[in-house]
This record gives structure tokens, C-alpha cells and sequence, in this order.
């Protein structure tokens, strides 16, 4: 009796992980509509579990520009990664977890307060204020100019939490599944 072992990774059958630039075409805006309908339907399930929280500002105007920005970021970065990296959707994954936890460390420095909350608004301001009028009256109310800022409630940090993750698996999801080329078929 014959047996068959693989012993190497080289005898393995290898994963296919072209991608179809022609599909891309259709999935990137889907991947970015797709991520904006979810963490509207995140925000829409909290306010309906928890009413106050409407007074949570993230959840108004930056929630969308920051989803959008997010998406198409994960988008271009998918693209580039196509078109120049060896196995290019496993790779792409690697890199968007990577990018998921670095996201999450501004939502940390909110729970922490501080210097850390001070630094985190100064980070992520212009990317919230795209788009934005200019600032114009009198300055908004709150602790003055170097007074220490108090941590963000832990269910408010939680929520921006999982709409980072929401808007990762949604794009991680979606460029690496629907943008392979199909196999090629055969005839029998």
C-alpha cells in the first residue's frame, strides 16, 4: 500500500488571492454605503436602547464623516495592495487589523481623560471637521483652556468601539470576499 503525505508547504494546493479589478469597480462603493447603513444602524439600536445618549456628539455628524473617511481609507489601501503586493487579501487583512487597533486608541484616551483625551481631540479634529463650516461666534461652553478634561462615560467609548469594528468587518469582509477573480472553469 502507497500512502501520500505532504510533508511541505511547497505540495500544498495554494489559495487563489487574485483580484479582480473589474469587481472592485462595483465593490469599493458598496463597501463604503455598506459601512455607513451599518453604524447608522448601530446608532439608531443604541438611541432606541438608551434615549440619553442622544446627546452623545460622535454619534451626530462625525459618526458618518468618520465612517466615510474610515471606508475609503480601507478602500484605497485594498486598492494599492492589489495592484502591488504579493498575495495582496491576506496581507490586506494583516494590515487592517493592525489599522482597527490603532483606531481604537483615541477612543481609549477618551475613557481615560487627561492629557490622553486632550491629545486624542487634538488628533482626530481635522478629521471630524471635514467638511465643517468654520467655527464662528463665541467659543462653546465648557472647562477652560488647560484644565484638565474628564474621561468619556465607559458605555459612550464602548459604542465608539464597535462602530470601529463594525466599519473594519464590513470592509474587510467585502473587499477580500467579493473582489476575487473567479476560477477559471473547465470543461469536462
Amino acid at each position: 500500500m502507497a500512502t501520500t503525505t505532504y510533508s511541505s508547504a511547497a505540495q500544498r494546493p495554494e489559495r487563489r488571492e487574485e483580484v479582480s479589478f473589474a469587481r472592485l469597480l462595483w465593490v469599493a462603493p458598496l463597501t463604503v454605503a455598506v459601512a455607513v447603513v451599518v453604524n447608522l444602524a448601530i446608532k439608531a439600536i443604541v438611541l432606541a436602547l438608551d434615549p440619553s445618549l442622544s446627546h452623545m456628539g460622535q454619534l451626530g455628524r462625525p459618526l458618518v464623516v468618520l465612517t466615510l473617511e474610515g471606508a475609503i481609507a480601507a478602500v484605497v489601501v485594498f486598492t494599492i495592495m492589489a495592484a502591488l503586493v504579493p498575495r495582496p487579501i491576506f496581507w490586506y487583512r494583516v494590515v487592517a487589523v493592525v489599522a482597527l487597533l490603532i483606531s481604537l486608541l483615541p477612543d481609549i484616551a477618551l475613557l481615560l481623560g487627561g492629557d490622553a483625551r486632550r491629545t486624542s481631540s487634538i488628533v482626530m479634529g481635522p478629521l471630524i471637521s471635514v467638511g465643517a463650516p468654520a467655527p464662528s461666534g463665541p467659543r462653546p461652553a465648557g472647562p477652560p483652556p488647560g484644565a484638565p478634561l474628564p474621561g468619556a462615560p465607559l458605555e459612550q467609548v464602548l459604542i465608539l468601539m464597535l462602530l470601529h469594528v463594525a466599519t473594519a468587518v464590513v470592509c474587510i469582509v467585502l473587499l477580500t470576499t467579493l473582489t476575487r477573480k473567479p476560477e477559471a472553469t473547465t470543461g469536462a
